[in-house]
């Protein structure tokens, strides 16, 4: 019988994770990549400077692939790059990606998809064929810059505007006035790296949020309080498991008492009252992917005016600078805006759009992995977590799975009813989950594990503790077990060591 070519775009973590899993069951895999380097949003000419992983090492590495003991705990765009430089090369998928390759158009017919694939050097354009398409493009996929009056006054009278992503030099801060615009985890790592490089350095802001630090009372890390099964029960899910349903009715007063004690625990160590970035909000209303961890010395930046904190909007940029909504006008010579990024699939058909969507814009997958009524395509990387490697690695696995006939989907009826429980959830009990497009699993990322590995018919704990297993942090390793993985990978630190030197 024919090998099964399987179709993928986007070489990031979720691309990797996929071509991966489909090579290991023995299908012929090609990877579209319209970067010149793997990583996705970790590929090089999208890291800024400064940029961190938000999680530590261990938690955002591949089940059976340890990052090397030599990176920092919280490794850096850079070390990110290599890892998966290195990923790609250690399980054979380098040969199997194409490099500065753009899918244009998809269309479906013969039992096939039909991708229009454009060189980005060349500009040739050329079909490529396969029996399942895979889209790995993710939540980050297009730039997302407001637009506002009078900009090109601003850039005609010397004035630059960029994208977060954009400023990978720190010649681009120095000796300048810079003005950063947001308070997501871009925004305010810029901010702060301006605070000690620029001039000046102003950070613009419509809402304080809530921002977590690597270590609560700087002692406990943050995966112990936030990435276990036990923290994950203190919220309201769409489907309670038992611990849940005791908690969220006659344990309430503990899941008030919980969330005020982080509160009061953050508003003490960053000093919010004093910094004027209380968020009015309550944190656990908010924690979910864009949850942001504090970068190191942001909050002293803004108590010792370093950083100019300002909580207002712009309302039009002038040659100088730009006006503010709630009066005054802001001097710069820099403008960052770190506004996040647009979910964009240009490359499918519009009737294929329309399935995937509902009329508000949220994403409508069964596991956020495929629609049943769209043949032969699925989505990894469509499940961000707070340790997205591991959910975009798990969700490889299933629709490899899947694809070869090991899953066995319940009828539309109760998918369409599953999806509307999700949305009315989405709606009326946890606003939160409709950022990204509807694309975020977090903080349910147990609970959305587990749906997973039980459809394939695997255990969803390594041990058989459950004690043990309901208060650990997680750990991408025990699914290195759980997934059946062969054992063979205890050397892998030191050999990636020796990789990532040969490669500077």
């Amino acid at each position: 019988m024919k090998r099964k070519q399987i179709g993928i775009i986007g070489a990031g973590i979720s691309g990797l994770a996929t071509a991966k899993a489909f090579k290991e069951r023995g299908y012929g895999v090609t990877v579209l990549e319209k970067a010149g380097s793997v990583g996705g949003v970790w590929e090089r000419s999208r890291s800024y400077i400064k940029l961190t992983t938000q999680t530590t090492k261990n938690e955002y590495s591949f089940s059976d692939y340890p990052m090397p003991a030599a990176f920092p705990e919280w490794p850096s765009g850079e070390n990110m790059s290599d890892y998966l430089t290195c990923f790609a090369k250690h399980f054979g998928l380098a040969a199997h990606i194409f490099f500065d390759k753009e899918v244009l158009s998809m269309e479906f017919r013969n039992k096939q998809w039909t991708l229009a694939v454009q060189d980005l050097h060349d500009k040739t354009t050329m079909e490529q064929h396969f029996d399942f398409v895979v889209v790995c493009t993710g939540t980050f996929h297009e730039k997302h810059i407001p637009a506002f009056e009078g900009v090109q006054q601003f850039i005609a009278n010397g004035g630059q505007v960029l994208h977060s992503s954009e400023v990978k030099d720190e010649n681009l801060l120095k000796d300048k006035h810079v003005a950063v615009v947001g308070f997501a985890k871009s925004a305010t790592d810029i901010a702060t790296a301006a605070a000690d490089l620029s001039r000046s350095a102003t950070l613009l802001y419509r809402k304080a949020q809530w921002k977590v630090p690597r270590f609560f009372g700087n002692t406990i890390n943050l995966k112990y309080l936030l990435f276990s099964r036990f923290s994950e029960a203190f919220f309201m899910p769409y489907r309670k498991t038992g611990f849940q349903k005791i908690l969220h009715s006659i344990g309430r007063p503990m899941v008030w008492m919980q969330w005020r004690g982080i509160e009061l625990l953050l508003k003490k160590q960053f000093r919010l009252k004093a910094c004027g970035m209380l968020p009015q909000h309550r944190i656990e209303e908010q924690i979910s992917c864009s949850l942001g961890v504090a970068p190191q010395g942001f909050y002293e930046k803004v108590l010792s005016k370093k950083i100019n904190a300002v909580h207002d909007e712009i309302a039009s940029f002038s040659p100088t600078g730009f006006h503010l909504k709630k009066g005054g006008h802001i001097d710069t010579d820099l403008v960052v805006f770190g506004t996040g990024f647009k979910q964009s699939l240009p490359f499918l058909p519009n009737e294929i759009k329309k399935l995937l969507r509902n009329e508000a814009g949220q994403f409508e997958l069964y596991r956020n992995i495929i629609n049943p009524k769209i043949p032969a395509l699925g989505f990894v990387g469509f499940n961000s977590s707070l340790f997205s490697t591991l959910t975009s690695e798990v969700a490889a696995n299933w629709l490899a799975e899947y694809v070869s006939g090991h899953i066995i989907l319940p009828e539309q009826k109760l998918i369409d009813q599953e999806i509307g429980l999700i949305s009315n959830w989405k709606q009326g009990v946890r606003p939160i989950a409709k950022e990204f497009s509807g694309l975020c699993v977090a903080p349910f990322n147990f609970q959305h594990l587990d749906q997973l590995m039980q459809d394939m018919g695997m255990r969803t704990r390594a041990t058989r503790n459950p004690f043990y297993e309901f208060f650990k942090p997680i750990n991408p390793k025990d699914y290195q077990k759980i997934l059946r993985r062969p054992d063979i990978f205890k050397q892998l630190p030191q050999v990636k060591q020796r990789e990532l030197q040969h490669q500077d």
